[in-house]
């Protein structure tokens, strides 16, 4: 069995041309903190088991029931476990049961849970969304965010809504009711 994983490695790290010298792997092999090639930045595609940990993530990111982690994403990440960003997602997607995201995203950020710093260029698709600073749309069915442009689902929280909310229950400081049912806008 040990021979076999170590060749797989082996045969992923060839293919993916993770000699020392490379800058970027265009592929990468994740396990336990084990990365083959062992680059920080890849600009392709990386596959997770586990735990996998790297600086930048360019392209196509995909986690078997994982923690996957990057520094930066710029693509796409499907993930079945967390997907962890400890700065920015540039024009990206985040698809997995949890995206906790440090940084700014733009882009869709679609799970199950998203704990995100600010998604002022972006969309938060899921069940529970949370946010520690400004989005532009949040679609759950608990939206929580201190500034957000839209926010759908059945209860939706803000501290300043700048478009609207649309819900079972609307509470924003500014709105034209602090708390109302159905529809929420801010006060002119």
């Amino acid at each position: 069995m040990r021979f076999v994983l170590c060749s797989v490695i082996l045969s992923l790290s060839i293919l993916a041309g993770g000699g020392i010298a490379s800058a970027d792997a265009t592929a990468q092999f994740a396990a336990g903190g084990f990365r083959a090639p062992d680059e920080g930045d890849v600009n392709g595609f990386r596959f997770t088991l586990l735990f996998g940990q790297n600086d930048r993530m360019g392209g196509l990111d995909i986690g078997l029931l994982s923690l996957n982690e990057s520094a930066r994403l710029e693509g796409v990440a499907f993930v079945l476990g967390m997907h962890k960003l400890t700065q920015d997602m540039d024009g990206g997607a985040a698809f997995s049961l949890v995206n906790l995201h440090e940084g700014n995203d733009s882009g869709l950020n679609a799970a199950f849970i998203n704990m995100v710093n600010g998604a002022e260029h972006g969309v938060d698709l899921g069940f529970v969304n949370i946010a520690k600073g400004r989005t532009m749309v949040d679609i759950a069915a608990f939206n929580l965010a201190p500034k957000s442009t839209a926010q759908v689902g059945i209860i939706n929280v803000a501290d300043e809504i700048v478009g609207f909310q649309i819900g079972f229950l609307n509470i924003a400081k500014n709105g034209f009711l602090p708390v109302f049912p159905f529809f929420n806008f801010p006060k002119r």
